[in-house]
Parts: structure tokens; sequence; C-alpha cells
């Protein structure tokens, strides 16, 4: 495996794709939201709940694939992706633009954790 065990990064479709592998699979599981306006602020989380992830756009779940279950995250000493994707060696599906107050925490946090601070 090349790519990194977990990506944040924009698809084809201008939608974030969350791709990671995590310890109860043997093979990435992604989540994706619907298309996203260009030139916008968004507020993108991530969470899991312990048994599945969800991703959230300014407040709101929009993944496509929440019922895939998905334990913990696997390292194997590989880098995170943030803004890009990785496919053959090669960088791919590069965000353009800013991406600012980024936070990995060991647990879900109650909405007005993340939204307020």
């Amino acid at each position: 495996m090349e790519e990194p065990v977990v990506t944040l990064s924009l698809s084809d479709g201008h939608g974030l794709q969350w791709a990671v592998y995590p310890l109860n699979e043997d093979g990435a599981v992604t989540n994706w939201s619907h298309e996203l306006p260009l030139n916008t602020w968004w507020h993108a989380a991530v969470v899991n709940d312990g048994r599945h992830t969800t991703m959230y756009v300014n407040g709101c779940p929009v993944a496509r694939n929440p019922s895939t279950p998905a334990n913990g995250l696997t390292t194997l000493g590989l880098p995170w992706l943030l803004g890009g994707y990785e496919y053959g060696g090669k960088i791919d599906q590069i965000m353009y633009g800013w991406i600012g107050d980024v936070r990995v925490v060991d647990r879900a946090l109650p909405v007005g954790d993340f939204m307020s601070s």
C-alpha cells in the first residue's frame, strides 16, 4: 500500500471524500459528501462513534456511506493527507484554498465543543 492511511480531499464531483483504513477492515472505507459550492467556506467534521463514521458539512450529516463499520484508525507508519489524495505514488485531487483549525481528538465531541472553540 503506497497511499496515505487517512485522506480528506475533494472528489471529481466537488464533494469531500474521507478515506481511511480502519483497524477492523482489510481495505479503505470511504465517506462522501454531496457536491459542494465552489468559492465557499465550509465547516467539515468527520466523527467516528466507535462503530461508524459520519461526515458533517456545516453541522449537517452528509455521508453517503454511513453504514460501513469503521473501528479505530490504522497508522502503519504512513502519513495522513489533508486537502489532496494520493494514488499510485502521485498526489491528485488537490484542494485549492485555505485549511484551518484542524483538530484530531480521541473521542466524539459534542457539537458545542467543536463549533464554538
